[in-house]
């Protein structure tokens, strides 16, 4: 009799743990699809603010390019520290990614953020340029509203906020996942964000799988080269800048950057 009292209590503790696990997991990955909604961006914040030569330029690629394209990003993440970065499998047309390219639209970057210590690290490879910036989280005023959605088989609760580069941005965070974390470098809500909107740049991250683990690799290898310079979110700001100013009016680079850096 003993013996099977104590394989039920045995099989509820577990049963109650994993269940707890479930409910708050602080360790995993989530997969996210990052949707860029090619033709208003292109025609919006391209061809509507381009000089006569570059107008007729991105008018005649406009027609070639789709509504959308989806990259596939993953986080992993843990109580103290999350990892955004691309997937490589992402199925997408040769040709849409070299439009991604030329538009600098996507930095295929990586990047490490600490909770604890606010630090933050993004590995960029521009056009063949490796960089590192190496700065502090950003502080982004957020206003929870009352609004839910489901995402991912999660409930999600919105919040709007504003980021210390006076960006709207839209997440959609669960309490089920108790990490202060986000794509990209948005984060600060109680929760883990598995929804981003960023009406301005024309963006979006939503979460298509939540794999929750208690154990959870972080290849950080890349944010240990030496060999890569590094610097600070304004300094690769006003380089790329420099750049991509010999080439685009000032509105258009000020959207690569404020896209670069979200």
């Amino acid at each position: 009799m003993l013996k099977y009292i104590f394989f039920i209590f045995f099989s509820c503790s577990v049963f109650c743990l994993k269940a707890q696990y479930t409910l708050f997991g602080r360790s995993g990955s989530i997969s996210y699809d990052k949707t860029m909604y090619m033709k208003n961006i292109v025609s919006k914040k391209f061809i509507s603010k381009a000089d006569d030569d570059s107008k007729q330029f991105f008018e005649r690629i406009l027609p070639k390019l789709p509504e959308n394209a989806v990259l596939k990003k993953i986080l992993k993440f843990n109580a103290t520290e999350t990892l955004f970065e691309s997937l490589k499998e992402d199925n997408l047309d040769a040709e849409i990614k070299q439009y991604i390219m030329m538009f600098a639209l996507d930095f295929d970057a990586a990047t490490l953020s600490n909770m604890t210590s606010r630090s933050f690290l993004r590995y960029n490879d521009i056009v063949g340029e490796k960089i590192i910036v190496e700065d502090t989280m950003k502080r982004i005023k957020w206003k929870i509203t009352d609004e839910y959605r489901d995402i991912a088989g999660y409930n999600c609760r919105r919040a709007n906020g504003i980021t210390p580069d006076s960006i709207y941005v839209i997440g959609y965070y669960c309490n089920e996942i108790p990490v202060s974390g986000g794509p990209e470098s948005i984060n600060g809500l109680p929760g883990m964000i598995l929804g981003l909107v960023v009406p301005s740049q024309h963006v979006s991250y939503f979460a298509t799988k939540v794999e929750l683990s208690n154990v959870v690799a972080m290849d950080k290898k890349k944010f240990d080269n030496t060999k890569v310079k590094r610097m600070t979110r304004k300094s690769m700001t006003d380089q790329i800048t420099s750049v991509l100013s010999q080439h685009m009016n000032k509105e258009t680079v000020e959207f690569i950057m404020e896209l670069g850096n979200l």
